[in-house]
């Protein structure tokens, strides 16, 4: 019988610039030794591990960067961004393998299937929005057989291998971390997720998120763990707390917010719509201490847990109760935020918990 999870809290490694300050303000460069340096502190702060996103703007490639941090540090891992369409899955079957060999225990993937066309052109990848969930569906079946199978010989829709043999083969098996909002992506993650994350959203937001992915799980003959994104604004009194976030976005210019719309808009994500659509309302404020200010320049999760200790504390509980058990947070500037985080939310995180369900189905790794 697989163990019942318990709360795995997860940071953000910035792998552009970093700074106390959206659309616009001074920025930090992301260094080799400033993504370090947040790792090293996450893990101090008790994170288990730090996501690292994956885009054509960000300063550096996320998988390049990844095992250059891995090298330079210790203690916490790091939930690696992949596209499936940047590789051949026997591969990147070999890449990923190396990787958890090479730093056991500290690497995780969140396969990202893609989300703007525009971006996704700068690739060369021009495939609509549910043939790269078809692409990726190949891709994750090619790769676990090339991590269990010994010989593996595949002719597919989308990818060939003859012969192929990867040693050694990942021990304990790698987890994969899926997101997405829409029916395909769903089906992916009931299919070969260990986690299943989705973007921050209203307490009913989630609710109806998740109900619709058990329906997908029975489907599959599988449950997986949830997880949540989400950026966090916590101060010693929720009065500093809010105007931390007013800061944060005071210098987003009407400019800069027309711009960010009008590229977020040609998006065939359905999360990345939600998010956009919960920070064009009448108020940035959209539940109690959950504030969608951060999406009014930022692509991917924009909305932020704004509060006091306890009122933070109480937030991820509140998800939590909801079937929610791995929580990946970031705050601006990460580092700062981090200890932050860690100082004054952490310890009422480790108090005994709520816990969520166990992984099961075969073929699975739960996540450590």
């Amino acid at each position: 019988m697989t163990a019942t999870p318990t709360l795995d809290l997860l940071w953000f490694c910035q792998l552009a610039a970093d700074g106390e300050f959206i659309g616009g303000g001074p920025q930090r460069r992301p260094t080799l030794a400033y993504m370090a340096s947040l790792v090293e502190t996450a893990a101090e702060m008790g994170f288990s591990s730090l996501l690292t996103a994956t885009n054509f703007h960000a300063e550096h490639d996320a998988w390049t960067s990844s095992v250059a941090i891995l090298a330079r540090t210790s203690g916490a891992g790091l939930l690696i961004a992949v596209r499936p369409g940047m590789f051949h899955p026997a591969i990147f079957a070999k890449m990923a393998s190396t990787a958890a060999t090479l730093f056991p225990g500290r690497v995780r993937l969140n396969i990202v299937t893609g989300s703007n066309p525009a971006e996704n052109a700068m690739y060369g990848d021009e495939d609509g929005h549910d043939a790269r969930y078809a692409r990726t569906r190949e891709f994750l079946l090619l790769v676990r057989r090339l991590w269990t199978d010994s010989v593996v010989d595949h002719e597919g829709e989308f990818y060939l291998t003859v012969g192929a043999v990867l040693e050694p083969k990942p021990s304990p098996m790698i987890p994969v971390y899926v997101g997405g909002h829409s029916a395909p992506a769903q089906q992916l993650a009931a299919e070969f997720a260990d986690v299943y994350l989705l973007w921050a959203d209203t307490m009913e937001g989630v609710s109806a998120r998740l109900d619709t992915m058990r329906v997908q799980e029975a489907i599959a003959g599988r449950q997986v763990r949830y997880g949540l994104r989400c950026h966090v604004i916590v101060r010693e009194t929720e009065a500093e707390a809010w105007a931390a976030a007013d800061r944060l976005i005071s210098r987003v210019d009407p400019a800069t917010r027309a711009a960010f719309v009008a590229a977020a808009s040609r998006t065939d994500s359905e999360g990345q719509r939600r998010q956009l659509a919960l920070a064009s309302g009448s108020s940035l404020v959209v539940e109690e201490n959950l504030w969608a200010g951060v999406g009014l320049a930022r692509t991917g999760v924009g909305l932020a847990i704004v509060g006091n200790p306890e009122q933070v504390a109480n937030k991820l509980r509140a998800y939590q109760a909801l079937g929610i058990s791995t929580f990946i947070l970031s705050g601006y500037p990460h580092l700062e935020e981090c200890r932050r985080f860690g100082e004054l939310v952490m310890p009422r995180l480790r108090a005994p918990t709520v816990v969520a369900r166990p992984v099961s189905g075969s073929g699975v790794a739960p996540v450590t």
